[in-house]
Formats: structure tokens, C-alpha cells, sequence
């Protein structure tokens, strides 16, 4: 019995001498100050060092926006503009307050193209954009698209489509405009954040705007609202600066040209024409 109890006495010493030697190196190593013994320095051990974890600093989609838009704008341009307005439905409610201001600051709305139903990767598809911008020749392209992939999840095709978009635009300016978002959108707005050159993407999804009867279009009112805010950031803080002044009057009488598609239609049509080409030919007796 006494050799037992000598035997856990001495593991017990054991292990509080094991745990102080330990506790030692582990002090040790963490001083600023080396040791010598003799002509022999006691070098310290990283394995002993406590790692450090860093924290992955989380931002928002207004710092990353902040961040892209960091950029210095260049000098105030004071040349006259052609403008090419472009994207999907919420470019027929904002055609009109820019004519206002194109009016008004001695530039010309030149074309105004409505595509219901569209989303960027409609446009990266086809070949109308890059067949207006050869017929208008515009000096400046307003891009306003996303309202219908506020709910979009996966944005992984939206990302290739805008960088396809931009190719289009070549060397011509541009402000591409995010959606007017009427709920928090699942992530459009920090891919076209991340994606679109610095200081050339307006986020418009902080603006609290009253809405149309379908509750998700701004109203009519409201556009002007939008137009104004983009237009202040378009002369401020974007990298194309322009004189944009807002207008002292609404004009009454409008004239530029516009062209309307509908890509739902055009996705049901386009359907219809290949279930037509796949069904069986009925032979027809003589």
C-alpha cells in the first residue's frame, strides 16, 4: 500500500514540475529579452509563441462603395454632352427629369432605349447596345439596370454580363446607375460595386423614394427626386465629371428619341418559335 501511494505522489510531482517547466519556456518566450549561458544564447521557440488571430474586418456595401469611389474626380467638363440612356424600365420614368437637365446644361438626350423586363445579362446577350452606340454616337452612356435582380442570389453571370457591357462602351465614359431598390436587395448592388470602374457606379438602393402603384417603380415625382441625386453625385464625386446644374423649370414639351423592347415578350416569342421548330410536321393527305 505505501509503495502505491509513493508511486502517485511521485507522478503527481511529476506533473507539477512538467507544467512549471512548460509555464517557464512559455513565459520565456514571449519576453523581449534573450538569455545567455556561457557562450551559449537560449534561442526562444515560435512554436511556444501564443498565435496571433487576426479579424477579418467586416465592411458594408456603402464603405466598399466609399472605398471604389475614393478616386479623385477630374476637373468640372463644361462640353457640351450626347447622351445615350440605356437599361431597363426605370429608364422611362428617369428619361424625362434627364432631358431636363440635358436641356438645361446645353447637352442633348440622344437616345433613350426602355428595355422591360431586362437585366444585364439581357443586354450582354444581345447585339442592341453595341448597334445604338454606332448609330447615336454618344460621348456619354447612363446605364440604369438591376431593378429586376434585387432578389438575384447568385450573381456570378451577372458579373460576367457587366464586364461584357463595359467592353461594349470601349472608351466612352459612363455612369452606370444601380437599381432604385424598393426592398434590400441579396447582393446586384456589391457586385456592381466590386465590378464597375471606380467612380463610375451610382448607388441608388439608400435613397428612400415614394413609389408607383405597382409599389416597386418609383412614382412619378419621385424620378425627379432620383434624377437630382444622381445628377449632384455626377458633377461632384464621379471620375467624369460634368456641369450638371439642376434645372430652374419642367419642361413641357420633350423631343428626343427612344426605342422600347420588352424582354419578356421577346423570351416567350423566342420559346414559342423552338417548341414550333421541334414539333413533329403533320403530314397532310393528298
Amino acid at each position: 500500500m505505501s509503495n502505491e501511494k509513493s508511486s502517485r505522489k511521485n507522478i503527481a510531482w511529476a506533473g507539477i514540475i512538467f507544467v512549471m517547466v512548460m509555464g517557464l519556456f512559455f513565459a520565456y518566450s514571449n519576453l523581449p529579452q534573450s538569455y545567455n549561458l556561457g557562450p551559449w544564447t537560449l534561442n526562444k521557440s515560435n512554436d511556444l509563441k501564443w498565435p496571433t488571430i487576426k479579424k477579418s474586418k467586416k465592411t458594408n456595401l456603402k464603405q466598399k462603395i466609399n472605398a471604389i469611389d475614393s478616386v479623385k474626380p477630374k476637373t468640372l467638363d463644361t462640353l457640351p454632352k450626347r447622351f445615350l440612356l440605356v437599361g431597363d424600365s426605370e429608364v422611362e420614368g428617369l428619361m424625362y427629369p434627364f432631358y431636363d437637365y440635358c436641356r438645361f446644361n446645353g447637352d442633348t438626350l440622344a437616345f433613350a432605349h426602355i428595355w422591360y423586363s431586362a437585366t444585364d445579362m439581357v443586354y450582354a446577350k444581345s447585339d442592341s447596345l453595341k448597334n445604338i452606340i454606332e448609330q447615336v454616337k454618344p460621348n456619354h452612356i447612363v446605364m440604369v439596370i438591376g431593378l429586376n435582380q434585387v432578389t438575384q442570389k447568385n450573381t456570378e453571370n451577372s458579373g460576367i454580363a457587366v464586364k461584357k457591357i463595359i467592353e461594349t462602351f470601349g472608351d466612352i465614359p459612363y455612369t452606370w446607375v444601380g437599381p432604385a431598390n424598393w426592398i434590400p436587395d441579396l447582393g446586384i448592388n456589391d457586385l456592381y460595386a466590386n465590378t464597375i470602374d471606380p467612380g463610375q457606379f451610382f448607388y441608388s438602393g439608400n435613397l428612400i423614394l415614394e413609389r408607383g402603384p405597382d409599389g416597386r417603380h418609383p412614382s412619378r415625382n419621385a424620378y425627379f427626386v432620383w434624377m437630382d441625386s444622381i445628377a449632384q453625385w455626377m458633377q461632384n464625386e464621379s471620375v467624369h465629371r460634368i456641369r450638371w446644374n439642376k434645372p430652374d423649370t419642367i419642361y413641357q414639351y420633350r423631343k428626343f428619341d427612344k426605342k422600347v423592347l420588352n424582354a419578356s415578350r421577346m423570351k416567350k416569342a423566342a420559346k414559342a418559335k423552338a417548341d414550333s421548330l421541334q414539333s413533329p410536321t403533320k403530314k397532310v393527305d393528298d
